[in-house]
């Protein structure tokens, strides 16, 4: 008896416990798009005119912000380029410094 209910226990103790911060893959995917969003939204949200696409993202997570580098891709009318994006994503995501 003193088993079973040291087990049952256990078990709820076990799956009780989850993880509070998301994960690298899981933050990569958020700057991503943050980024992605935020490139969008200096053209007003046209693709018809420039089409950014984020290849690969480096971050490193600071007390208050994301410090990223960013692969992007980008295809006009006129060229077809990929280069690197630097910027700061705040812990919330709203705020977006992009300084390169």
């Amino acid at each position: 008896m003193k088993s079973r209910l040291i087990a049952i226990i256990s078990l709820v103790i076990l799956f009780s416990c989850h993880a509070k911060n998301p994960g690298p893959v899981n933050m990569e995917d958020t700057l991503k798009k943050t980024m992605q969003a935020f490139l969008y939204k200096a053209v007003n949200n046209d693709s018809t005119h420039v089409k950014y696409r984020i290849d690969k993202v480096i971050f490193y997570d600071d007390k208050t912000r994301y410090i990223c580098n960013f692969t992007v891709h980008v295809s006009a009318k006129n060229f077809d380029t990929t280069g690197i994006m630097k910027a700061n994503i705040s812990k919330d995501s709203l705020k977006v410094d992009r300084f390169q």
